[in-house]
């Protein structure tokens, strides 16, 4: 018993240095992601309730173009896992390209969540009257916000990716400055972190309507 009671402890004590040794925007960036989790889980937890009350209106249904933004989410944090890549191997052009490509779907993904919401609108599902019309919209839109935030944080990055490109001193002090990783590593978690949410929303919606 006592030795299994010891490396119990030094779980412990490595998981708590760990959290010590982490860097403060990661600290801040999990505990905002966690808070934005929350946020979308007492939604679901209202919205569950709600369409247990006032059943979704049968003649609608999940909107078609929801499955193709799910995709296109998807790729896009492809391109930012390829981006992470290139950085490491020191290949700019390919990091400049596939920040880009994300940026790009990212600002697709949200305009096919706007076609999803005039689909829901012509299918007679609106904001302002039925509750779980109401969820429908607000989960998605919340969601939205917090992709066009990271939309413009990436495009920040690809704009610079860019810039530095066409200098190799400045190729250089990029790839080899932690703190510029460190940013690209918070970029990139955000971006599936939101992902995994609106994975997690369109299944839920898939078998809840």
């Amino acid at each position: 018993m006592e030795p299994k009671k010891n490396i119990r402890v030094e779980r412990r004590r490595s998981t708590f240095q760990q959290i010590e040794k982490m860097h403060p925007y990661k600290m801040l960036l999990y505990l905002g992601m966690i808070g934005i989790a929350m946020i979308f889980v007492f939604l679901i937890v209202a919205f569950s309730f709600k369409i247990s009350k006032s059943p979704f209106p049968e003649a609608a249904g999940l909107p078609r173009i929801f499955t193709l933004s799910t995709f296109v989410l998807m790729f896009s944090s492809y391109l930012l896992t390829k981006a992470m890549r290139a950085y490491d191997d020191d290949q700019l052009k390919v990091l400049t390209s596939s920040l880009g490509g994300a940026l790009v779907l990212g600002l697709v993904f949200g305009v096919l969540q706007i076609f999803g919401w005039f689909e829901l609108k012509s299918a007679g599902v609106l904001f302002d009257q039925e509750p779980v019309g109401t969820f429908i919209y607000l989960l998605t839109g919340i969601h939205v916000f917090h992709l066009l935030v990271g939309v413009l944080i990436l495009g920040f990055f690809t704009v610079k990716a860019f810039r530095v490109s066409r200098d190799p001193v400045k190729q250089l002090l990029l790839v080899t400055n932690p703190f510029e990783k460190l940013k690209l590593e918070l970029v990139s978690v955000y971006w599936h972190f939101l992902g995994g949410l609106w994975l997690g929303i369109f299944f839920y919606f898939l078998f809840a309507l």
